[in-house]
């Protein structure tokens, strides 16, 4: 099992009325981890692509501890498991 954990800083446009990050802000911030954990191990997922190899998301879930907010620094963990 591989993790990385990347950061991302909330930006104004992510964020609602209230201030609060809405929700569908978040999965982009997934694939910027996802990214950033696949350079991690040495590959690049553009050149990936243009081999004709493509990694699907077949699923994502979400785990809402507390609302992020305009400027709050949000770690998001990205984690290749072995296939069983």
């Amino acid at each position: 099992m591989i993790t990385k954990t990347s950061e991302v800083r909330v930006r104004f446009a992510e964020t609602d009325a209230m201030g609060v990050v809405y929700h569908s802000n978040y999965l982009p911030w997934c694939e910027v981890s996802r990214i950033n954990l696949i350079s991690s191990i040495g590959l690049s997922y553009k050149k990936l692509s243009e081999e004709g190899y493509h990694l699907p998301v077949l699923e994502a879930h979400m785990r809402y501890k507390f609302p992020a907010r305009f400027d709050d620094l949000v770690k998001i963990k990205a984690t290749i498991k072995d296939r069983p």
